[in-house]
C-alpha cells in the first residue's frame, strides 16, 4: 500500500469516528454505557463480515498478551473517556485523553524500538495539538481541573495508544480482520457485565437500533479497519496522531449538519489538525516498519538483523 493510501485510511476512519458524537445525541444519557457494549459487539460482526476469521489460523502464545492489551485498551478507553467527561467536563477530557495519546504511543515506540521519533511526526504532533487546544478551548467552553478528571484522561489516553501498539503487534502475524475482529469479540465480552447491568428497554427502539447498527458496522468495524490499515503501512505514532482528526471532524459535521456554532479560532483549529496530518505524511517520514522493509528489499542480510533488533524492541 502507498503512503497515500495509508494516510487516507487512518485519515478515513478517523473521520468516521467523528460521526459518533452527533450520532451519540440520539441516546440518552442512560442509554450510552451500554450502547458502547453494543457496538464493540456489532463491530466484531461486521469485521467479520469483511473477512476476519477471529481465532483460526496460526494464533500463538506470542499473541495472547497484544490481544489482551488491545482489548483492555479498547473497552478501557471508553470506559475510562466517558468517566472523565462525567467528572472534569467535556474540553478538558477531550483536550487530554485524544492529545496525548500521539505523545505516549510515539514516547514509547521511541524506547522500545530506540530510534528517535521523525521531527515530521514531532512537527504533526505538535501543530495538532496547538490545533487541538483552539478547537476545544476557544468556543468559550467551560474548562474544570479535576484531578479525578485529569487521572481518568490520562488512563483513556494510555489506553488508547495501548490499542494502537498492539494491534500493530498483532498485525505482524494476522491479517487486519481477523485481528481486529478477535480484539473486538474478548472487548465486548469484558464490557458485557456492564453492558447487562446498564442496559435498558428503550435501546430495542427503532431509533436506537438503526443508531447501534451504524455505530458498530461504521463507526467501528469499518473504521477501526482503515485505521488497521493506517497503522500497519505508517506505523502506530503516525496513525494516532492522524487519529486526532476525529474531533475536527466531529466539529465540523456539528456546524455544517447541526447548525451549532464553530468560531473563527476553531475552525483554525481544523485547518492546524488538517495541516498536521499533511506533515506526517512528507516523504522522510518513515515507520520503523516501512523502514525494515524497505531495508529487506536492499540488502536481505542487514534485513535479518534489522527485523531481530525491531522484535527485540518490542519484546
Amino acid at each position: 500500500m502507498s503512503r497515500t493510501a495509508a494516510l487516507s485510511a487512518a485519515a478515513g476512519g478517523a473521520l468516521l469516528w467523528g460521526t459518533i458524537g452527533p450520532v451519540a445525541t440520539l441516546f440518552t444519557s442512560d442509554e450510552l454505557l451500554p450502547a458502547g457494549g453494543v457496538r464493540l459487539a456489532v463491530g466484531a460482526v461486521a469485521l467479520v463480515a469483511l473477512g476476519g476469521r477471529p481465532f483460526s489460523g496460526p494464533w500463538r502464545r506470542r499473541d495472547v498478551g497484544p490481544l489482551l492489551a488491545a482489548a483492555v485498551g479498547l473497552a478501557g478507553f471508553q470506559l475510562s473517556y466517558f468517566a472523565a467527561v462525567d467528572v472534569g467536563g467535556v474540553a478538558v477530557s477531550t483536550a487530554v485523553a485524544i492529545g496525548l495519546a500521539p505523545v505516549l504511543t510515539g514516547l514509547w515506540t521511541a524506547v522500545t524500538e530506540r530510534r528517535p521519533p521523525s521531527r515530521w511526526w514531532l512537527a504533526g504532533t505538535a501543530v495538532a495539538a496547538v490545533g487541538l487546544g483552539l478547537l476545544t478551548f476557544a468556543g468559550g467552553a467551560t474548562v474544570t481541573l479535576s484531578p479525578t478528571g485529569l487521572a481518568l484522561s490520562t488512563v483513556a489516553a494510555t489506553c488508547f495508544s495501548t490499542q494502537a501498539l498492539a494491534i500493530r503487534r498483532l498485525t505482524d502475524h494476522h491479517r487486519d480482520t481477523s485481528a481486529l475482529a478477535a480484539i473486538f469479540t474478548v472487548s465486548a465480552l469484558l464490557l458485557l457485565p456492564v453492558t447487562l447491568a446498564t442496559a435498558t428497554p428503550t435501546l430495542l427502539s427503532g431509533r436506537a437500533v438503526m443508531s447501534l447498527l451504524y455505530l458498530g458496522i461504521v463507526a467501528a468495524g469499518i473504521s477501526y479497519w482503515l485505521f488497521a490499515h493506517g497503522i500497519r503501512h505508517l506505523g502506530a505514532p503516525a496513525a494516532v496522531t492522524i487519529s486526532l482528526l476525529e474531533p475536527a471532524s466531529a466539529a465540523a459535521i456539528a456546524a455544517l449538519v447541526l447548525r451549532e456554532p464553530v468560531g473563527p479560532a476553531q475552525w483554525l483549529g481544523i485547518a492546524l489538525i488538517c495541516g498536521a496530518i499533511v506533515l506526517t505524511a512528507l516523504p522522510d517520514f518513515h515507520s520503523n516498519a516501512e523502514r525494515d522493509h524497505l531495508d529487506s528489499g536492499r540488502n536481505p542480510a542487514h534485513s535479518g538483523s534489522a527485523v531481530r533488533r525491531w522484535r527485540r524492541g518490542l519484546s
